[in-house]
């Protein structure tokens, strides 16, 4: 059995859950990987593929800590912090600028 497929075959869903988690504060796919005790290399291979579940799981864990930032970053716009604001603004323009990558670029 190949060791990509043994990892695939290890992992539950309560491993699933703690790549989310992991994922959302920021934990870097190798110290996932040493987390859940497998190796480092086959993991990170695994992670590489946009399709997996293993990439999919770490993408909905930093999509969760986005979702929570702007909606705090929200709370404090709607309570006049002005700061919040240019943060907000400033955000807007790097997603602005992401957008017409993808586009331009077709990613």
């Amino acid at each position: 059995m190949s060791k990509v497929k043994e990892i695939k075959d290890m992992l539950s869903g309560s491993d699933y859950e703690t790549i989310e988690d992991l994922a959302s504060k920021n934990y870097a796919p190798s110290d996932i990987a040493l987390a859940l005790s497998v190796s480092k290399r086959t993991f990170k291979h695994i992670w590489k593929d946009k399709n997996s579940q293993i990439r999919e799981a770490y993408e909905c864990g930093r999509l969760d800590i986005a979702i929570a930032k702007a909606d705090a970053l929200e709370a404090m716009i709607n309570e006049g912090n002005v700061t919040a604001y240019q943060i907000h603004d400033k955000n807007a323009k790097a997603q602005a600028f992401e957008d017409f990558k993808n586009e331009i670029f077709g990613f």
